[in-house]
């Protein structure tokens, strides 16, 4: 039998295995450089596909990717929604503040993480939950 070069007898055959990601930073900061950079070139909904592809990438337990994939997503969402208030303009929060009828201007920051952060974090517990071990 022909053996591939550097191929040795008890060798399992690694041919286009990635090694999963068990640090949960390391987690953090790929998700979080993955939905900047996609969502630049994506819709919203980008974040659910990235959060249930982090679910199958890592090994770590369901919850905590859930909360990874929360808190690196809706930390990011938050730093666009201050940046884009900071920056463009303030007049716009009261507005939607008022069309949400929200109490208060500075909850729509609030609803902003959670619209981004929830469905992505079920996301990867789902994505966690169909990868058999």
């Amino acid at each position: 039998m022909i053996k591939p070069a550097g191929a040795s007898s008890g060798a399992k055959n690694n041919i286009n295995h990635m090694p999963p990601i068990r640090s949960s930073s390391m987690l953090f900061v790929l998700v979080l450089l993955s939905v900047l950079l996609l969502q630049l070139l994506f819709p919203w909904w980008i974040v659910v596909v990235i959060g249930f592809a982090a679910g199958l990438a890592s090994p770590l337990p369901a919850w905590k990717k859930g909360l990874i994939v929360f808190s690196a997503i809706g930390l990011l969402w938050l730093g666009a929604a201050l940046f884009i208030t900071f920056t463009e303009s303030a007049v716009l929060l009261p507005r939607i503040a008022a069309l949400l009828q929200l109490p208060s201007p500075w909850m729509v920051f609030a609803v902003t993480v959670l619209i981004g952060a929830v469905p992505s974090s079920l996301a990867a517990v789902g994505g966690s939950w169909l990868v058999i071990r």
